[in-house]
């Protein structure tokens, strides 16, 4: 029975993606920095983040690589090497990364697409709903913006491969591309492409090493689980009525769904502050009252460099909260990577018991490990969703009706 690593730029990537193969029946753990519980037993997937998107190439290829040799595959484990779906950051360093760790007949299969969230390719064009994804807050993203539409600018030395009409057909084009470059580009614009090339994929066997976002690993989680019977029933959706919101990404889209949130429910609390108070240790506490609070990063796109230290105080002032609100909150929602990995950073877990999506897109489980261990925890990239998804996402977790999502 194997094993699956999910390797991924950030922690809310990893989480997204590693989600795919808990619903597909995998027991699956996300786990974070040095607090390393012991190898996992075949039959486990196990979703790690290299904190690399920002990187420069040499540190993020070596990060990468580092990541997937400390876990030693042993044969017949797979490894998903998690991009962003609109391929921000350091993808080829990546993807080069992934490539030193494996063997020297390595071919990485590269499909960004998620329709589900609005980002396909044609004609080797990443687009998102429709329109070149420079167009999309990823163009404008303050910290790794998107400048090219085109897969093989993106990933140079890439070679595009269009969608084939079989599995067996596209694994014979990926096959044939191979002889070109070890990375191949896959267009998709729907998930039933998406299959087809999953099942490629598992065609092609154990040089294959797929990249991209949650859309294609959620058909292969299945696959590689085909031999395993009859998967468990989802887990139930959790229920917390006061969550604690921790929005440290800076992306125009999550805070456009604060605002949104802020506006449609009258118990939320928003919770604003400065960098350089944030970084003396002013920090605001919530007044009295038992509905949510999100504690909301700077607007910093001017200043990108503070990214990971405003993440790290913002996520020691979420935990100190937890310890010490009157009104206990009962969950904690995590929107951005930084922030989510210095959050579990800051309690003292070794990471996330993966257990099911609350909203497409937007995993929840239990914080392993630390004093707040089992406490309910739900992660999603600051990119991800509409005005709407955070209000959604709050409305599902309050209950009583939530929205359960399969794949």
């Amino acid at each position: 029975m194997t094993r699956v690593l999910v390797v991924a730029d950030d922690l809310t990537g990893a989480n997204d993606t590693g989600v795919q193969f808990a619903l597909a029946g995998w027991h699956t753990t996300l786990r974070i920095g040095a607090r390393r519980a012991a190898p996992p037993p075949a039959g486990h997937a196990t979703a790690v983040s290299t904190d690399s998107r920002a990187l420069d190439h040499r540190d993020a290829a070596a990060a990468t690589r580092a990541a997937v040799a400390a876990e030693q595959p042993a044969p017949g484990d797979h490894l998903y090497l998690k991009t962003d779906s609109t391929l921000r950051g350091s993808v080829p360093a990546q993807i080069a990364g992934a490539l030193a760790a494996a063997p020297d007949d390595a071919v990485v299969v590269l499909a960004p697409a998620y329709p589900a969230m609005g980002r396909t390719v044609h004609d080797g064009r990443l687009l998102v709903h429709g329109e070149s994804v420079t167009l999309s807050p990823a163009g404008r993203d303050p910290v790794t913006p998107v400048t090219s539409d085109l897969l093989t600018e993106l990933v140079p030395g890439a070679v595009p491969v269009p969608v084939a009409p079989t599995a067996a057909a596209w694994a014979r084009a990926i096959e044939a591309a191979s002889r070109h470059g070890a990375v191949v580009a896959a267009d998709a614009g729907t998930d039933a492409e998406l299959a087809r090339l999953a099942e490629a994929i598992v065609l092609l066997g154990p040089r294959a090493i797929p990249a991209g976002s949650a859309g294609l690993a959620a058909p292969l989680a299945a696959l590689w689980r085909a031999d395993r019977g009859t998967p468990p029933a989802p887990a139930a959706p959790p229920a917390a009525r006061r969550p604690l919101v921790l929005v440290s990404s800076h992306h125009l889209v999550a805070r456009d769904q604060v605002a949104a949130a802020e506006r449609t429910d009258s118990t939320l609390t928003v919770l604003r502050t400065t960098t350089d108070a944030l970084l003396r240790g002013e920090t605001p506490v919530p007044a009295a009252g038992d509905g949510p609070v999100v504690l909301l990063s700077p607007d910093e796109r001017a200043r990108p460099g503070h990214s990971a230290p405003l993440a790290a105080a913002l996520a020691d002032h979420a935990a100190t909260l937890l310890a010490g609100a009157d009104r206990p909150f009962d969950a904690v929602v995590l929107v951005g990577g930084d922030g989510a990995e210095a959050f579990l950073d800051a309690v003292g877990a070794h990471g996330i018991a993966v257990r099911g999506t609350l909203l497409e897109g937007v995993p929840d489980g239990r914080v392993a490990g630390g004093p707040r261990d089992g406490l309910t925890v739900v992660t999603k990239a600051g990119g991800f969703g509409d005005e709407t998804t955070l209000t959604q996402l709050l409305r599902a977790l309050r209950g009583p009706t939530r929205t359960e999502t399969s794949r």
